[in-house]
């Protein structure tokens, strides 16, 4: 049985470096670039962006959903800058610049769901704390949660459906994280790689 465990973790974390090495659908920031306009167009309101977070529960959700992607949020432009409206420690704007570059090794994916031109209500979320439990309707949220609520309830596209806690994969300490932020196994979830 634990020779079992052993194999499925070496699997799981041989798959997380080959997929964090890879430079498929990403970007990297260039060493020359100072500041993020609204004008640049490389980026606009409503792209979603994806990074590989340093935070201590990013190995976890990589190791959970399989995927490189472990922190997400959505562009807002704000005057003539760009930011990245997130749920870190409380729901925040971040220049956009110093989110790419807080990110692992200042890699990130973009998804443009519109071509056209979208407008996001953020100033209600500003504030509002991050959600360890990883639950819908709580009063709080977490990156992905944000983000999907945004599109489904601002802009009218459910850009995936939630799944299950259960529908993800665990290894190692997982359960007794889950058990100290009282995640249940049938609570719906969407992860940073679901919106992808």
């Amino acid at each position: 049985m634990k020779k079992k465990v052993l194999l499925g973790i070496v699997i799981a974390v041989s798959a997380l470096l080959l997929w964090s090495v890879s430079d498929i659908s990403i970007s990297k920031p260039s060493p020359v670039q100072k500041e993020v306009k609204a004008a640049d167009k490389e980026f606009k309101e409503g792209d979603i962006l994806f990074q590989i977070s340093k935070s201590n529960q990013s190995p976890l959700i990589q190791l959970g959903t399989m995927s490189k992607w472990s922190h997400c949020g959505v562009v807002i432009e704000k005057g003539d800058k760009l930011y990245v409206l997130e749920a870190s420690n409380v729901v925040k704007l971040t220049p956009i610049k110093e989110w790419i570059a807080r990110g692992r090794g200042g890699v990130y994916h973009k998804r443009r769901v519109f071509d056209e031109e979208v407008k996001i209500k953020y100033k209600q979320y500003l504030g509002i704390p991050y959600d360890l439990a990883f639950k819908f309707d709580n009063g709080k949220y977490y990156c992905s949660e944000l983000v999907y609520v945004i599109y489904r309830d601002q802009l009218g596209k459910e850009l995936c459906k939630p799944k299950k806690v259960r529908d993800y994969y665990f290894v190692g300490g997982m359960k007794s994280t889950m058990k100290r932020r009282n995640i249940e196994l049938d609570q719906e979830v969407v992860a940073p790689c679901d919106l992808l």
